[in-house]
C-alpha cells in the first residue's frame, strides 16, 4: 500500500522503554564526565559513530532477555506509536537537554490531507518552507527513536515464498552496535511524520533517500533553529541486509 513512499516500516520502542530514554536524554548523560556539562563538540565537526553500544535503557522486560531477543515492534504508516518530543519551542532551541526538557507522545505516524486518502508519512527536509510542514518544521520538530528500518530496493526483485509473486526486494538498514537509532521527525497534533534527506553512499544502491538519521550529540541542533546544518548524513556508518 504503502510501496511509493520511502521508509514505511520500522522497528520502534515500546512505551517504556522511550520513557526511560526521554529520561536518560534529558537527565544527567552518562556517556558526558560530570566535570565536563559544557563540552560539546564543534558547530561543524561531524560528530563521530563509535562502534561501541551507548548506554542507552531498556525496558524492565526487555533488559532481562539475551540480546539478541530485544522486543520487536513494526511500525507502519496509520500507527499510533512513542515518539520523543521538546516541551519548548523548536524554533527557539535549548543549549542543553535538562530534566523536563523531552516527553513522551503517542502519536499517529503520517499527516492527513483532504487530497489525499493515505497520510502523507514522509517529509524532504528540503521541502521545509512547503505550506503543509512550514508550522511543524519551524515550531514541532520531534524524535522517532527506532531499532532499524525497512526499506525496498527500486530496482532488485525477489519472488515472494508466500504469493509466487515477483515483489520488490526489501533491505533491512542499521548502525553497527548501536541498538538504538534516533531519526528527525515533525509533529502536528496527534500525527507525525519522519524528515528524510539525500541518501548517503551506503543507501543509494537502494533509494536515492534516507531517513535523517542524527547522533545523540545532535539532537539539541535538531530542536533547534540550526536544524538545516544536519542535512548532509554521508557520516552516518549504516548497514544493510536483505530481509524475507
Amino acid at each position: 500500500m504503502y510501496g511509493e513512499g520511502m521508509c514505511a516500516h520500522y522497528l520502534g520502542l515500546s512505551d517504556e522503554e522511550v520513557d526511560r530514554l526521554v529520561e536518560r536524554l534529558s537527565g544527567e548523560r552518562p556517556e558526558r564526565p560530570p566535570e565536563e556539562p559544557e563540552s560539546r563538540p564543534a558547530e561543524t565537526a561531524v560528530p563521530q559513530y563509535e562502534q561501541r553500544e551507548l548506554d542507552y535503557p531498556q525496558s524492565s522486560q526487555s533488559s532481562e532477555r539475551p540480546r539478541g531477543e530485544r522486543q520487536l515492534i513494526d511500525v507502519y504508516p496509520k500507527a499510533v506509536s512513542p515518539v520523543i518530543v521538546p516541551t519548548f519551542d523548536t524554533a527557539v532551541g535549548v543549549t542543553a537537554l535538562a530534566p523536563g526538557a523531552l516527553e513522551r507522545a503517542d502519536l499517529a505516524w503520517g499527516y492527513g490531507t483532504q487530497w489525499n486518502p493515505q497520510p502523507i508519512f514522509n517529509t524532504r527536509i528540503e521541502s521545509a518552507d512547503k505550506p503543509i510542514w512550514r508550522a511543524s518544521m519551524e515550531h514541532d520538530r520531534c524524535v522517532i527513536a527506532c531499532r532499524r528500518f525497512y526499506e525496498s530496493s527500486g530496482t532488485e526483485t525477489r519472488v515472494s515464498e508466500r504469493t509466487g509473486r515477483v515483489i520488490k526486494q526489501q533491505y533491512l538498514f542499521a548502525i553497527p552496535d548501536m541498538p538504538i537509532m534516533f531519526i528527525g521527525g515533525i509533529r502536528r497534533g496527534d500525527e507525525y511524520s519522519m524528515v528524510t534527506t539525500r541518501a548517503n553512499a551506503a543507501m543509494a544502491p537502494v533509494h536515492p533517500r534516507m531517513p535523517l538519521i542524527l547522533h545523540p550529540t545532535e539532537l539539541t541542533t535538531w530542536l533547534g533553529p540550526a536544524y538545516m546544518r544536519l542535512a548532509d548524513r554521508s557520516a552516518v556508518p549504516l548497514v544493510a541486509c536483505k530481509a524475507g
